[in-house]
């Protein structure tokens, strides 16, 4: 029967998340999948040992810290199987890790059945109930929604797997402590809070003492295995320079609080909060940043009541498994090593996110009550079976608690259904974390419905959430983005302006957080340059000069984190003040440096090739124009616009032969334009080779008959096919 249970589990759990198939990547997946540069196949395997989870350098200050390269690895070998445009098999990959997982802790539950039980016909009946229980309950959750339906959360479940793994190799009757150490190092590899595997066995062996191991065998376990935590936590820290991270207030605002007891009554209420949503899973969200959790400011907050009854209870368990000893009841030792078991698996996991042991970059997160709910399943399972088997309970009891528990499973396999469907796609989840954190969620909203090109909407959910919280930079920033793309310039460059102020209030505000100085540095250096577009659209040059003159100046030296975006934004200032200054015949030279300085600054990008190539075109510099726009080609063969500026440019340094090739790659490009083979007919005609461009030609009017140009060019080619005939005949 308990192997029927390992089926069914994991099944039940499979047809819950199965609506999550086809969702897509959403929220944290896309930065940690789709713009992860250590998922290209190129990249090398080494970066994943020295790169944090999102692709950054762990030395470098913008790390975010997180550290997991088994779960990087896994997203590398997903895009190479199936290619990053297929979300539904990371996500089909997420589920299935889940149902193992689920026939794990329904395993897992059997086992200690077994301890507390033994199987004798009067509760043969009942052997395995806490089996279902347990796994079921694992199985429907709502708590598991982020870290199944978020593939981001694969890390949970990669880690939760690896760390029950190891707990239960370290607890069998002949425990494999090579094994342990081996998936200790996996469940560290694949999220941080693995190593807490360690101080778990060890208390797991406290709580047992005596049980199957000598007590020389057993310190020296315990030797091996600390030694071996401490080289794992050793090394991670060696990769980043022994520095922590640094986290933006919004993250974490308890933890720049300058009141201990904020700090205090807030850190222990939050392990509270976390533990009444693995009673209560109503309330979820995304995203529990800013003032999600108000903090606990006073002693008179009624949250502290809460907080009183529940660490007193959690003592009172504890110092009655440790201090109340019955070593001559076996079976009630047995039950208390089961209730310690159960409260090790869900405290000691959740201690690093407690801010403990140093601040972390979040007020509340679902996904890492993943493993510490296991604990939670196992308890509220093996408590049920207890109950059944040890108390006398009349025949109406036995089935007022089966109806309880079937519509407990019931209500929550319903709200795992209802949860999933938030994380179907962007839009949804936004729409459903309003309620918890309404200025990041209309925040991220209004980006969404202004990429699908609802506008209006879009500029509603802005202004709604600076209505909650004024000073966000990257909230003004977009706005003015949308009133640019809506041509109202002038509110657009009043949104710029709003942004540009409240970077340098919050960057000097939270200047303990050097992160956050430069997040908000990308954001302010993308609004001076889509200020100056602006103005550029007014004719207001030397406002437009000014800015970006501002803007070039803003450092970035350190700033690692999203460095495609702001280096782009800085490429585009340096780019526009050359374009500015070339309109200027009086400050070509200022102009040509600036391009110049462009070049220096971003040698890969196409752009800054294609906008120096064009100014020394426009100046008949065309031996070097050629030399520049040929490079920009090169650099990326498939952009149209750039091949034919290179042709163009060959062309007028009479480098026809080379001309050719590039028209050419043009026509191949986009066959179905009629200038490109306007242009191949041209060069060819200049070369003398008039079959090719008379075929060309034709070709050109099948596509387009009677199109003007085409037919100019083609009577200009015969007349000149036809006079090079004379010339022959008069020479013979």
């Amino acid at each position: 029967m308990n192997d029927l249970a390992v089926v069914i589990c994991p099944l039940v759990a499979f047809l819950l998340y199965y609506n999550t198939l086809h969702a897509g990547f959403v929220y944290d997946d896309k930065r940690a999948i789709l713009e992860n540069a250590d998922i290209a196949p190129g990249s090398p395997l080494k970066d994943l040992l020295l790169h944090d989870f999102w692709g950054t350098p762990l030395n470098a200050s913008g790390s975010h810290g997180s550290y997991r390269p088994l779960i990087t690895l896994s997203f590398r070998w997903t895009a190479q199987l199936v290619g990053l445009d297929r979300a539904y098999w990371f996500h089909w990959i997420n589920v299935l890790l889940h149902c193992i997982v689920t026939a794990v802790v329904t395993l897992m539950a059997g086992r200690i059945s077994a301890l507390l039980f033994h199987r004798r016909d009067h509760v043969a009946s009942t052997f395995y109930y806490g089996s279902y229980v347990s796994g079921l309950l694992f199985a429907v959750h709502p708590i598991h929604c982020e870290a199944v339906a978020g593939l981001v959360g694969r890390a949970d479940i990669v880690c939760t797997l690896f760390f029950l793994a190891g707990l239960l190799t370290y607890t069998k009757r002949k425990s494999n402590l090579t094994a342990t150490l081996i998936l200790t190092c996996a469940a560290f590899f694949s999220k941080e809070y693995g190593i807490m595997l360690t101080p778990v066995c060890l208390l797991y062996d406290l709580v047992a003492i005596s049980r199957f191991m000598k007590m020389n065998r057993m310190l020296f376990n315990w030797s091996v295995l600390i030694s071996w935590s401490l080289v794992l936590v050793l090394f991670r820290f060696w990769l980043s320079d022994f520095q922590t991270p640094q986290f933006a207030r919004a993250d974490n605002p308890t933890a720049a609080s300058p009141s201990w007891t904020t700090r205090s009554l807030t850190f222990l209420y939050l392990p509270v909060f976390h533990f009444g949503l693995l009673l209560w899973p109503r309330w979820l969200s995304f995203d529990w940043s800013m003032d999600a959790i108000q903090p606990v400011i006073s002693l008179k907050d009624i949250r502290n009541i809460v907080t009183i009854v529940f660490y007193t209870v959690l003592i009172m368990a504890i110092r009655k498994i440790v201090i109340v000893s019955t070593p001559s009841e076996s079976r009630c030792k047995q039950r208390r090593i089961v209730v310690a078991l159960t409260i090790i698996i869900i405290t000691i996991p959740f201690l690093p996110a407690t801010n403990l042991f140093s601040y972390v970059g979040f007020v509340v997160a679902e996904r890492i009550l993943y493993l510490p709910s296991v604990g939670f399943c196992l308890m509220v399972g093996l408590g049920t079976q207890i109950l059944t088997t040890s108390v006398k309970l009349r025949p109406y009891q036995h089935q007022m608690m089966f109806y309880s528990i079937t519509i407990l499973l019931l209500a929550m396999g319903w709200r795992t259904i209802k949860r999933n469907g938030d994380w179907i796609d962007e839009e949804h989840l936004y729409r459903s974390g309003i309620e918890i954190n309404p200025p990041k969620a209309h925040g991220n909203l209004g980006v969404v419905l202004q990429q699908s090109g609802r506008l209006t909407e879009a500029e509603w959910n802005f202004k709604r959430a600076l209505s909650y919280r004024p000073n966000m930079a990257d909230v003004h920033h977009n706005l003015g983005n949308l009133y640019q793309q809506q041509v109202r310039y002038e509110e657009s460059l009043q949104a710029y302006n709003r942004a540009i102020h409240f970077r340098p209030q919050l960057a000097g505000k939270f200047s303990i957080h050097i992160l956050l100085y430069f997040f908000f540095l990308f954001i302010i250096i993308e609004a001076y340059s889509e200020k100056a577009k602006v103005l550029f659209k007014l004719k207001r040059w030397p406002e437009a000069e000014r800015t970006l003159l501002e803007c070039t100046r803003l450092t970035t030296d350190n700033f690692l984190r999203d460095s495609t975006a702001h280096q782009t934004a800085k490429e585009s200032a340096t780019i526009l003040l050359g374009d500015l200054l070339s309109r200027n015949a009086s400050r070509e030279k200022e102009a040509e440096d600036w391009l110049l300085r462009a070049r220096q600054l971003a040698p890969r990008n196409p752009l800054v090739y294609y906008q120096l190539g064009e100014f020394l075109s426009a100046r008949s510099r065309y031996d070097e124009a050629a030399e520049v726009l040929v490079q920009a080609a090169e650099m990326d063969p498939n952009n149209v616009g750039w091949t034919v500026a290179a042709a163009h440019a060959l062309h007028d340094a009479s480098r026809n032969v080379e001309a050719e090739i590039y028209f050419r790659r043009a026509v191949n490009l986009f066959p179905m334009v009629i200038s490109h083979r306007l242009n191949l007919g041209a060069v060819l005609h200049v070369q003398g080779k008039f079959d090719e461009a008379e075929q060309v030609y034709l070709k050109a009017l099948h596509l387009s008959p009677n199109h003007p140009l085409t037919t100019a060019n083609l009577q200009r080619l015969r007349n000149s096919l036809q006079n090079k005939n004379h010339r022959n005949q008069s020479l013979t």
